[in-house]
């Protein structure tokens, strides 16, 4: 089943919010002033480079293929420059960005490798490019997703690729550093609404049926108090070098 995120970008942009660990981390990343320019790419509804903007008051771009989630993100307002196009040929001049990131986009990019290449060619030296993505482990202890939608699980697998090929692909294309890291943070879930709107991709890949089934025994366990859940990202980070 092929999502379609024009159609999905109510629900997102409804209920997705900016993690603040992962956004903490991701600010750690790489000195940033005024000066410094941040490109989101697959920015959705434009959490993540929004609040960039805000706290660190850079020149921030975000790239996104879907006009819904575009027209979702440009009516944020805000000083950032919106354009939409796709992970594998960035619109942008060589050596121009000193942050490039993804929350949650990689495994919907079909030329991971041409990503990477075209992140390092748009990247000054000594930039950083930092995937935020999930591993088998992540995907497999998520909660809520994987608890009341086991079918989501399998599914995931399928199609995120792993932390070891994208680590390789930064280094064949000559990113030095190559680091990765998991960033958790624990929450409490009081309303089941996101998971009943699917403002998650997974559970477009399911069945109706699933989809159901989980959301009786979600709403079943939230009737008895609010559920101890944690959000996890795998964090694949590298640094541009050139001789």
């Amino acid at each position: 089943m092929r999502m379609d995120y024009d159609t999905a970008s109510g629900p997102y942009a409804r209920y997705r919010r900016v993690n603040p660990k992962l956004f903490e981390r991701l600010a750690q990343l790489c000195r940033l002033d005024a000066q410094s320019r941040v490109l989101e790419v697959g920015s959705g509804s434009g959490n993540y480079i929004s609040a960039i903007a805000e706290v660190r008051g850079c020149q921030c771009y975000g790239l996104e293929p879907s006009e819904g989630m575009l027209a979702n993100a440009k009516a944020r307002g805000g000083a950032i420059s919106w354009t939409r196009g796709s992970a594998e040929i960035l619109p942008y001049t060589k050596g121009f960005f000193d942050l490039l990131f993804c929350v949650d986009v990689i495994h919907h990019v079909t030329g991971i490798e041409s990503f990477i290449r075209e992140a390092f060619r748009v990247l000054r030296s000594g930039g950083v490019l930092c995937i935020a993505t999930d591993s088998e482990w992540t995907i497999r202890k998520r909660n809520p997703l994987s608890v009341y939608f086991p079918e989501t699980v399998e599914k995931e697998l399928a199609r995120y690729p792993s932390i070891e090929l994208l680590q390789s692909a930064m280094r064949r294309e000559g990113f030095s550093a190559v680091e990765q890291e998991i960033v958790e943070m624990p929450y409490l879930l009081e309303n089941p609404d996101a998971y009943r709107e699917k403002a998650f991709s997974c559970l477009h890949l399911i069945s109706e049926e699933a989809h159901t089934r989980g959301m009786v025994a979600l709403c079943e366990d939230l009737s008895r108090g609010p559920l101890h859940c944690i959000v996890r990202n795998a964090l694949v980070y590298a640094t541009k070098t050139e001789a």
